[in-house]
């Protein structure tokens, strides 16, 4: 008897234990948490993101880790957190967002992602998609939820063109969305140049039977080889409210409704989107080309100027050529200027481009050239010719610029100091500034009139004494004589004086055939012979003082103010020391000089022989 008493206590123990485990683990399941995850497709492409929710319900220790995976990068975009009490139980609910993007094509899976749920870890359950390289067939759901709240487009003028011709196309953007951000994306074009223009054009319109926000914009088009082509595709890349429609839950409270941060029931979408390709013919630019065409298409015209026709000895003179009209001129061929008798500096092109409404691409493109005449006479310039190929009348055009001839002669002196050009270097200055007229040049080589001269009027004039002011009186005048006497005599002195505290050698003074030979030379523009003569203008502004290569271009300018020099020789001198200077720090010595330089510092000696120093 009392060993049945003790086997039904020990199974009653048992059942005991038995029921505390079961109820033990009951309760545990009640509270284990949960971990799952959505994505709003299965199917798309590499430009287009998945959309995914990730849900945690339980108690959540850290944060939700991302898994590391070479097929797919995943942006996280928001989150939330839901608390709900249903008969006295606490359930507490976080909400991740994400957007996954596919980093290549094919059957992919996404992996797990996984947290720490109630001292439990929890993952995510693999997900499969397919993914595209190119654009995606839209699914009903959105054709009427994507699609018809934006689209991009592009429209061309024409599908047949010319290589090297410009068309402009239109570009629009097509939304009935909330935007929250847009950017425009291009693609590269090898084949193509793409000119952009600043400004757009906002307006509504009309599109079967439903109304559209239309933001428009011009891109000028150029092919820039021919065959078949694909015009590149516009594109951008947009965020957008997109309503809500998935309807398998409802919000639970505001912080469903402030999720993505709207309160309209809608996600933030971002999506690349470009508009349809369209294929071209450009064509080859008609046989047999003109031996003038110089790489132009379009309609264009072609101006030349000079800035003066009479310059003198080392003086320069400017051609300008002005080609403008409608295409693009960024592959023109250069243009090089040959003139007989002339050494020609061509300076670098300016280019200007604008789109504008009814004309296309305006484009104008200006050249410079500086012309040195290496001898005196009369230089003919010559004609500029140039071929382009007109895509409207489909032929070659011959646009020609005659330049003229240029009149290279000896500078001489006007009364007012302005230089001209004397045709006959043998002709008085008055009669020289009288036939060719008083034209002033930016570096002036000036001359001393001549000793033949007429003298200038007389100051003092046969008028009564009566009407003479106090200061032409005798009396007056010989005070005013006495004094600017006394003057020149004090700084003749002084002038002497400081010749003779100078210990170093006097400079032998140049006949005036050797002043000529040196400036005739010069004007050749040898390097040796430029040299030669800077070192003849030191040794003048040196004053017999210091040493001439000891000096600094400030002991120069010095030294010629000291001496007199008129103001416009002294800003001559200036301009002279500063491509000195450039040249001795260029590292090239047989770096050719410029015109310029060699007009100055000729006006230089020019001057220096005039005062007989």
């Amino acid at each position: 008897m009392e060993v049945n008493i003790r086997k039904v206590n020990i199974r009653k123990k048992i059942a005991l234990i038995l029921l505390v485990a079961l109820l033990t683990a009951g309760s545990k399941l009640a509270i284990a948490g949960t971990m799952t995850a959505e994505i709003d497709r299965v199917q798309s492409t590499l430009n287009e993101p998945f959309n995914m929710n990730v849900s945690v319900q339980g108690s959540l220790d850290g944060e939700v880790i991302e898994p590391e995976s070479k097929d797919f990068e995943f942006i996280r975009t928001g989150t939330s957190t839901n608390i709900s009490m249903i008969n006295g139980t606490v359930t507490k609910e976080r909400q991740y967002s994400y957007q996954v993007r596919a980093l290549k094509e094919g059957h992919l899976t996404i992996p797990s992602l996984k947290a720490k749920v109630d001292n439990e870890v929890l993952q995510t359950v693999p997900i499969q998609v397919d993914v595209k390289g190119g654009v995606a067939e839209p699914t009903p759901d959105e054709v009427g939820a994507n699609k018809k709240l934006i689209f991009v487009e592009r429209e061309l003028p024409k599908k047949t063109m010319y290589q090297g011709e410009v068309i402009i196309s239109k570009v629009r953007l097509l939304h009935r969305a909330r935007f929250t951000g847009v950017t425009p994306s291009r693609d590269a074009a090898p084949d193509w140049r793409l000119i952009g223009t600043e400004g757009q054009q906002n307006r509504e319109e009309v599109r079967d039977g439903a109304r559209w926000n239309v933001i428009e914009m011009s891109e000028g088009l150029i092919p820039l080889k021919a065959g078949k082509l694909k015009a590149p595709s516009f594109g951008v890349s947009a965020t957008w409210i997109q309503p809500s429609t998935n309807r398998q839950r409802s919000p639970q409270n505001i912080f469903d409704m402030l999720r993505n941060g709207n309160l309209s029931m809608g996600e933030e979408v971002s999506k690349k989107l470009f508009s349809a390709q369209i294929s071209v013919d450009v064509k080859p630019l008609p046989n047999p080309k003109p031996a003038e065409f110089a790489d132009i298409v379009g309609a264009f015209t072609l101006t030349s100027n000079i800035s003066k026709r009479k310059i003198g000895t080392g003086e320069t003179a400017t051609v300008t050529l002005e080609i403008k009209g409608q295409g693009a001129l960024d592959h023109m061929r250069d243009v090089n200027l040959t003139i007989a008798g002339a050494r020609v500096y061509a300076d670098k092109p300016v280019l200007t481009e604008k789109i504008e409404a009814g004309a296309g691409l305006v484009s104008t493109k200006i050249l410079k050239y500086a012309i040195v005449p290496n001898a005196q006479g009369l230089v003919e310039l010559g004609t500029v010719k140039l071929a382009s190929f007109n895509t409207f009348t489909e032929t070659y055009d011959t646009m020609t610029a005659n330049l003229g001839s240029l009149e290279v002669g000896v500078p001489s002196l006007t009364p007012t100091g302005t230089a001209v050009v004397a045709s006959n270097p043998n002709a008085p200055a008055e009669a020289s500034a009288a036939s060719s007229g008083s034209n002033p040049v930016a570096n002036p080589a000036v001359v001393p009139p001549s000793p033949d001269a007429p003298l200038s009027p007389r100051l003092i004039t046969d008028e009564p004494d009566s009407a003479r002011p106090w200061f032409l009186g005798p009396v007056a005048l010989a005070v005013e004589v006495l004094l600017v006497a006394g003057l020149l005599g004090g700084l003749i002195l002084r002038r002497g004086l400081r010749r003779l505290k100078s210990s170093a050698p006097l400079v032998k003074k140049k006949s005036a055939k050797q002043w000529q030979g040196l400036i005739a030379e010069l004007a050749h523009g040898d390097r040796l012979v430029f040299d030669r003569a800077v070192m003849q203008l030191k040794e003048i502004l040196s004053a017999n003082s210091q040493d001439p290569l000891a000096m600094t271009s400030r002991d120069l300018i010095q030294s010629a103010e000291s001496m007199k020099f008129d103001p416009l020789h002294v800003e001559a001198l200036g301009r002279l020391l500063k491509v000195l200077d450039r040249l001795a720090y260029s590292g090239n010595p047989d770096q050719p000089t410029e015109a310029s330089s060699v007009a100055d510092l000729t006006a230089l000696l020019i001057y220096c022989q005039s005062r007989g120093v």
